[in-house]
């Protein structure tokens, strides 16, 4: 096997582990994304700026994110990879069933879906999720739920 062919390989095992990442959150099988992850993941989320140290901490955040949407979902419409970095584009949906905090203040159940674009980049090594850097339209999704007056 050629260099190339065991990095064809690599990259696409780590596509296909991220897609399995996004499928677990959108069963909500909390235990099966966790065997995606590593212990010690590291996320950001850019649009809020919160932060999660460790698989742990990022299922909670995941939950957060179901509470406020419990029919939240990630279609991934496009998946990139080189090496140990994958790319995922990402139309999430959802229905706002549960209170979302916002720089206003809470905003309560609008009962509005909304749909927006995302892209995360994450790091697989050794087929765990080392690292997580999510990139969404929170503006929309705030004017969406009319959060924004």
């Amino acid at each position: 096997m050629t260099n190339d062919t065991h990095q064809n390989m690599t990259t696409e095992t780590n596509i296909e582990r991220a897609k399995e990442f996004i499928h677990a959150f959108n069963t909500n099988s909390w235990d099966h994304l966790e065997r995606t992850l590593s212990p010690q993941l590291q996320y950001a989320e850019v649009a809020t700026k919160a932060t999660a140290d460790g698989s742990t901490a990022f299922i909670e955040l995941c939950r957060g994110w179901k509470s406020i949407m419990s029919d939240c979902t990630g279609k991934i419409t496009d998946a990139h990879g080189s090496g140990n970095t994958v790319i995922l584009e990402i139309t999430w949906s959802g229905t706002q069933t549960g209170t979302m905090q916002t720089p206003m203040g809470e905003h309560p159940p609008s009962g509005k879906f909304q749909t927006i674009q995302g892209v995360q980049i994450l790091t697989v090594k050794e087929n765990q999720i080392t690292s997580i850097k999510n990139h969404f339209d929170l503006l929309s999704m705030l004017t969406q739920f009319g959060a924004l007056g």
